[in-house]
C-alpha cells in the first residue's frame, strides 16, 4: 500500500512538473493567487492577499496594483496592441543595397582573380539569393540599375570610404 501510495505522489510531481515547465506563468500565478483561466479583460486576485501573510513572494512579482503599464517594465508580447511594422525603405534604397552587395562580391571576386561571365552569373545568384529575388525581380533591377548608373555611383562611394 505504502509502494502504491509512493508511486502515485512520484506520478503527481512529474505530472505538476511537466505542467510548471510548460507552462511557467502558472507557477507564479499559483503563488500570487491569480485566476489564470478569467475571461475578464483585467486579471483579477481570487484571495485578498494581506490574508495570506504567510505566504511568500518572489522580489520579482508585483501584486496586480502595482503592475506596470503597457509598454512598460517586463510584459508579454501577446498582449501588445499595435503590430510592430517594419521601416518602409523606398525602392532607391533597396537598389542601393542590393547594388552594393553586388560590388561588393565583384570586389571579393576580383581580389581572388576571378572574372569574365561565369563570376558575373555567380555574383549575381549569389545576390538573388541573399535578397530572395526571382528572376524577373534580378532584371528590373538591372534595368533600373543601369538606367540610373546606379553600380558607378557604389563603386565610387566604397572607393570613397
Amino acid at each position: 500500500m505504502l509502494k502504491i501510495l509512493l508511486k502515485a505522489a512520484i506520478l503527481v510531481f512529474i505530472i505538476l512538473s511537466i505542467y510548471f515547465i510548460v507552462n511557467p506563468a502558472a507557477c507564479s500565478n499559483l503563488m500570487m493567487g491569480r485566476v489564470t483561466n478569467s475571461t475578464e479583460t483585467e486579471p483579477t486576485l481570487q484571495n485578498d492577499p494581506a490574508a495570506h501573510g504567510e505566504m511568500f513572494v518572489p522580489t520579482g512579482d508585483q501584486p496586480l496594483e502595482n503592475a506596470p503599464a503597457a509598454g512598460e517594465g517586463v510584459f508579454d508580447t501577446n498582449t501588445l496592441n499595435e503590430p510592430v511594422t517594419p521601416p518602409a525603405y523606398s525602392q532607391e534604397d533597396i537598389d542601393y543595397a542590393v547594388a552594393s552587395r553586388y560590388v561588393e562580391l565583384e570586389n571579393e571576386y576580383a581580389q581572388k582573380n576571378k572574372k569574365g561571365k561565369d563570376a558575373a552569373k555567380e555574383i549575381s545568384y549569389i545576390v538573388m539569393d541573399d535578397f530572395e529575388l526571382t528572376q524577373q525581380e534580378w532584371e528590373s533591377f538591372l534595368q533600373r540599375a543601369t538606367q540610373s548608373n546606379l553600380f558607378n555611383k557604389v563603386r565610387s562611394d566604397m572607393k570613397a570610404q
